[in-house]
C-alpha cells in the first residue's frame, strides 16, 4: 500500500470554518465536506509553506497565524481507486485575503458557522478533528 503525508487546515473567518465538498464518485472520500489542504513536496517545502500553497490552489485565499493541531491517519483509496495509507498533519489558521474558490479537487466551498457542522457529512478524518476540537 502506498502512503502519503497531506496537510489540512481548519481555516476559521468570523466565527466560521471554511469546508469542501469533494466531487462525487472520486476518491478521496467522494461526496463528503472536509477541510482543505493537499499533499506536500516534502523534498521542496517546508509543511506551513505546504499548508499555504494547498489553501492558495484549492480555494483562492490566503491564511496567516498558523498552528499545529496534530495528526492522524486513515486508509481509503486515492482518485484512481488504490488503496493509500494517509498521514494527515492538521493545523489551524486564520482567513488573511481573497474569496473563495472552488480548486479542480472540489466541487463546492462554504464558510460554516460551527453551530451549523453538525448538518453535514465529513470524512472520517475531518470529523475526527471537529469531535477533538469539540466543534460537533
Amino acid at each position: 500500500m502506498k502512503s502519503r503525508v497531506i496537510v489540512v487546515g481548519l481555516v476559521e473567518k468570523n466565527g466560521s470554518i471554511l469546508l469542501g465538498k469533494k466531487p462525487g464518485n472520486t476518491g478521496p472520500y467522494p461526496n463528503t465536506w472536509h477541510n482543505p489542504g493537499g499533499g506536500i513536496n516534502l523534498d521542496k517545502e517546508s509543511l506551513e509553506e505546504a499548508l499555504k500553497r494547498e489553501i492558495r490552489e484549492e480555494t483562492g485565499i490566503e491564511i496567516q497565524n498558523i498552528e499545529q493541531l496534530g495528526f492522524d491517519e486513515d486508509n481509503e483509496p486515492d482518485k484512481h481507486g488504490e488503496m493509500t495509507h494517509y498521514i494527515f498533519l492538521a493545523f489551524r489558521a486564520k482567513w488573511l485575503s481573497g474569496e473563495i474558490m472552488a480548486g479542480d479537487d472540489m466541487k463546492e466551498l462554504k464558510w460554516v458557522k460551527k453551530d451549523e457542522l453538525k448538518n453535514l457529512f465529513f470524512n472520517r478524518p475531518a470529523k475526527k478533528l471537529l469531535k477533538k476540537l469539540n466543534f460537533i
